[in-house]
């Protein structure tokens, strides 16, 4: 039941937030048009820079598994990362669980010691994240003071309080029934937190340490940037497929990184709706189109496309690395079974 509301609440509110805010403003013509008409070569870079981001994470995480005593391949990493993020399409926040087992599967890592890893990346990537929030602010205060005040307004203004009221109800009856079943499972709950967990956090804290030993600390930071400067590339070129967004500047696609960037991190299904909602109202405080309705609507289209060609390739890619991991660990199955039959022949 928990894992069934973990994955039907965050869709939930994904689809209400595409479908009250998003589809309103959004049109389905232009965005048809846009597919269409589109230059393919600025589809392709777009996916390669996305490509190399999710290949520099993957080695960034070797490097910080080395110091734990555990040589991962790069390319099994990739791997790892493309699945982590595929599965994320479906569970929120459930692909570093994915990745950890990709590679304890493909590279024999347990996987508390590669989830410990995976949360020193995201605190990385939380401050760098903070720190390009910051420098947009510092550069465009008010523009973005008042996307967020206005997505925050939108937000609301199509629920009613009969609605949100309901909306508590199920909130507090959510939260009474996990306190219920906590209390009720409290025995278990205490010999599981005893026998198992006492170990599993250990090896997630030497994880989140491994930094501290990384050998070649400037490639680390190498490959850090790299990730953040192709995820910037990869929105930037997008633009250039449209003559309303080919004329916005560097800066302003800094700005629509950064508010795309709030929007994946937030714990909805690859970002559906908050993706959308950020990016459209950025792009639509850049007046990109005269009419205002018009600017409104090709907004959240342009927003909507981008979202949709990231969503496309981590479904594509994320499924051929899904494939390979499914291949791999047959074939090596398959040599474990055979060297065993040797083995027992006498």
């Amino acid at each position: 039941m928990k894992k069934f509301l973990s994955y039907i609440l965050p869709l939930g509110i994904g689809i209400a937030l595409f479908y009250f805010l998003i589809v309103p403003n959004l049109d389905f013509n232009e965005l048809a048009k846009t597919f269409t008409e589109a230059n393919p070569w600025w589809l392709v870079l777009s996916s390669v820079f996305a490509l190399i981001s999710h290949w520099a994470r993957g080695a960034r995480s070797c490097m910080l598994l080395a110091p734990l005593g555990y040589k991962v391949r790069a390319y099994p990493a990739f791997l790892a990362v493309m699945v982590g993020y595929l599965t994320n399409l479906a569970l929120p926040r459930a692909g570093e669980v994915a990745r950890c087992g990709v590679l304890q599967k493909m590279e024999g890592v347990p996987a508390q010691i590669t989830f410990g890893t995976v949360v020193t990346e995201r605190i990385i990537d939380v401050f760098i994240l903070f720190g390009l929030v910051l420098a947009v602010l510092a550069l465009e205060f008010e523009r973005i003071s008042h996307i967020l005040n206005s997505s925050w307004e939108n937000l609301f203004q199509h629920v009613s309080i009969e609605k949100m009221y309901w909306l508590g109800a199920v909130g507090l009856a959510f939260v009474l029934m996990i306190g219920i079943l906590m209390y009720v499972f409290r025995k278990k709950l205490r010999m599981f937190l005893q026998s198992r967990l006492g170990s599993f956090l250990k090896g997630i804290w030497q994880g989140i340490l491994s930094f501290r030993n990384v050998q070649n600390k400037p490639l680390f930071i190498f490959y850090t940037i790299l990730i953040w400067v192709m995820y910037y590339l990869m929105s930037y070129v997008l633009f250039f497929i449209r003559p309303e967004t080919a004329t916005l500047t560097p800066l302003q696609a800094l700005a629509i990184l950064v508010m795309g960037g709030i929007g994946m991190a937030l714990p909805v299904q690859g970002g559906i709706g908050a993706y959308n909602l950020l990016v459209g109202k950025t792009l639509e405080s850049y007046q990109i189109a005269p009419n205002p309705q018009q600017n409104i609507d090709l907004s959240f289209t342009i927003g909507t496309f981008m979202h949709i060609v990231q969503t496309l390739v981590v479904l594509i890619f994320g499924g051929l690395a899904f494939i390979l991991v499914w291949f791999v660990s047959k074939k090596d199955t398959q040599i474990r079974q055979e060297e065993a039959g040797i083995a027992n022949t006498p």
